[in-house]
């Protein structure tokens, strides 16, 4: 294809693109395949844009415009976009910063151009995947060398082969890919070049094969005044909204985010509630949690599906884990969309603006964020306020609740966490562990979400070995958390003596409450009026594992019947207690 005829393609998908958003305007309820249509369109003008920019870079004629680019953010596009290629090889993705594991919110600028540097990281990061062998890791390396230039090295444990070693640049360069063009590393240099940057690579078969790129820096960004008031302020959205998260401190936050528009709330905590939910009433959209109790979300999800399509009611997936729509709807449209926790505002209405109502002459106002932020303080590398009033648009009010409510709940958490391994309750641990790493995003407790994390995925994929080192990581990364929530919040809620003697009572019951609960449960069954007194050695562990969630009123329920002898109904309610936490009771 010449550059005329590109040139003529691409003028002739602009056209198409330009009538697809006029029938938007007239044919709203085709919006969403007109959608479809659009994203591929848009992919094809990509492609022949990239194309063209590496004919002019060959040429010396590209005149490059370079600007502020955030490589976290591009990077995390990335592992979206490769996640189905990443989890098809059982591979782990990783990124660091200064030997830091890397989270959504943090930044590194370099200078370049963000479209270009896009199509740079994807071609090499893809090539490390399909490189690597099956079950290893890839690690991805942002290094600053000077206060001018960066460093970004790409590490897999495949090796390249020595007949393209000498020629690994060059144009149409490939081995043993059926689909590779031989295309990728090539235009990679040339756009390392355009950005005044050097890509070079080593190899052998003990460490595997690393990429190195280096890149000029740059200073984060200045928002314009007059651009930054234009910001403050986001069109209402209106409808219906379903939100379906065992979580209640996960609840408020989404609520206290949505209040300032004119949303019907409905929550539920399961997805067996969710269900019943959308279809007995109508909802606009469907935010749903996918690790719940009793019905998890995608059961939930695959059961609401079955009565509506993806178009009548749409649902959006909430989790903490990174994860690719097309991996999910591999058995047909489940989901129309996703949003990664903690929960960034700005991701969260972009998301909702394509299925809510939006009214541009109702406008509420936005907390602007348009200040460089100074380097962060010690107490602030521990409790970022500044970063969590960010994500909960500048409500700190809801953040003080947030505050509050972790400190109450999870201020014992590690030998909580520690008596669940050692009883080899590993899943509730992972549930607890896996809270907790949601949380500490909200509340800008960075250090504490990493250990989190770690101990998680230590926990999923049974690594005993890790745990203890991990636990002891865990709590060393919480407990001054908890301190400066202290700090923070010293006129509200404080653990007492008789606080303290309580989480211990939990934490001496926790190995046992499995057999504590079935006795319980057949001293109930039995009408036993010992059950009061059974009762009582496991309401500790119980309100522990029912804290944050709508459990607690089965477990106050519970109470309630016993106070009344009322035991075959507690009895009852205990099995359905026993259920939502996993615990088994053997029920004939």
């Amino acid at each position: 294809m010449s550059i005329s005829d590109k040139n003529r393609t691409k003028r002739i998908l602009n056209e198409v693109l330009d009538n697809i958003q006029q029938l938007k305007k007239e044919k709203q309820s085709q919006i969403k395949y007109l959608k479809l249509i659009e994203d591929s369109g848009v992919q094809i003008s990509e492609m022949i844009e990239n194309s063209l920019d590496i004919f002019k870079m060959e040429e010396n004629t590209y005149a490059f415009d370079p600007c502020p680019c955030n490589l976290v953010a591009i990077f995390n596009k990335l592992t979206t976009d490769l996640t189905r290629l990443v989890r098809q090889k059982n591979l782990r993705l990783e990124f660091y910063i200064n030997d830091q594991q890397m989270l959504d919110d943090h930044t590194f600028w370099v200078l370049g151009e963000y479209r270009l540097l896009q199509n740079l990281f994807a071609n090499l990061i893809k090539n490390a995947i399909e490189a690597s062998p099956l079950d290893k890791q890839i690690r991805i390396d942002i290094d600053p060398q000077n206060v001018n230039s960066a460093m970004i090295q790409i590490h897999n444990m495949g090796v390249v082969p020595e007949s393209i070693r000498d020629r690994f640049f060059d144009r149409y360069a490939t081995s043993g890919k059926k689909s590779g063009t031989g295309l990728g590393t090539y235009s990679a240099k040339l756009i390392t070049k355009t950005h005044q940057g050097d890509i070079w690579f080593e190899t052998d078969e003990t460490m595997g094969t690393i990429l190195f790129v280096t890149l000029p820096t740059a200073q984060a960004p200045a928002i314009d005044s007059d651009e930054s008031k234009m910001k403050t302020f986001q069109s209402r959205l209106s409808g219906s909204i379903l939100i379906a998260d065992d979580n209640l401190i996960n609840q408020q936050v989404l609520k206290g985010l949505l209040e300032d528009h004119l949303i019907e709330l409905d929550m539920v905590e399961n997805g067996q509630e969710a269900v019943q939910k959308a279809t007995t009433r109508q909802y606009n959209l469907i935010l749903m949690d996918l690790e719940m109790p009793v019905m998890d979300g995608r059961e939930a999800i695959k059961r609401i599906r079955q009565k509506f399509s993806h178009l009548d009611l749409p649902i959006i997936a909430l989790t903490a884990h990174n994860m690719e729509i097309e991996d999910f709807n591999q058995t047909g449209h489940m989901i129309n969309d996703i949003i990664i926790k903690p929960i960034q505002p700005e991701h969260l209405f972009n998301v909702l603006r394509n299925y809510l109502i939006t009214d541009s002459n109702n406008k509420t106002l936005v907390a602007p964020d348009n200040k460089e932020k100074p380097p962060e303080t010690v107490s602030q590398q521990i409790l970022n306020i500044d970063l969590a009033l960010r994500q909960l648009m500048g409500k700190r009010y809801l953040l003080d609740n947030v505050m509050q409510a972790f400190r109450k709940d999870h201020n014992n958490a590690p030998e909580i966490v520690k008596q669940l391994i050692e009883s080899d309750q590993l899943a509730t641990a992972q549930r607890k562990v896996h809270s907790i790493k949601g949380l500490a995003g909200t509340i800008g407790a960075q250090s504490l979400q990493r250990s989190a994390q770690e101990l998680e995925t230590a926990l999923k994929d049974k690594l005993l070995s890790r745990l203890n080192q991990l636990l002891i990581s865990f709590g060393e990364n919480l407990y001054p958390v908890i301190e400066q929530i202290d700090k923070i919040l010293p006129d509200n809620i404080s653990q007492t003596t008789e606080e303290a003697s309580f989480s211990n009572k939990i934490a001496d019951q926790l190995d046992t409450l499995e057999k504590n609960v079935k006795h319980l449960h057949t001293l109930l069954i039995d009408c036993d009026s010992e059950a009061n007194d059974a009762c009582d050695e496991c309401l500790p562990a119980l309100d522990y594992l029912t804290q944050n969630t709508n459990d607690r009123l089965l477990l106050d329920q519970l109470k309630q019947n016993l106070k009344s002898y009322l035991f075959d109904d507690a009895a009852s309610v205990l099995e359905e207690i026993c259920e939502k936490l996993g615990l088994n009771i053997n029920i004939i």
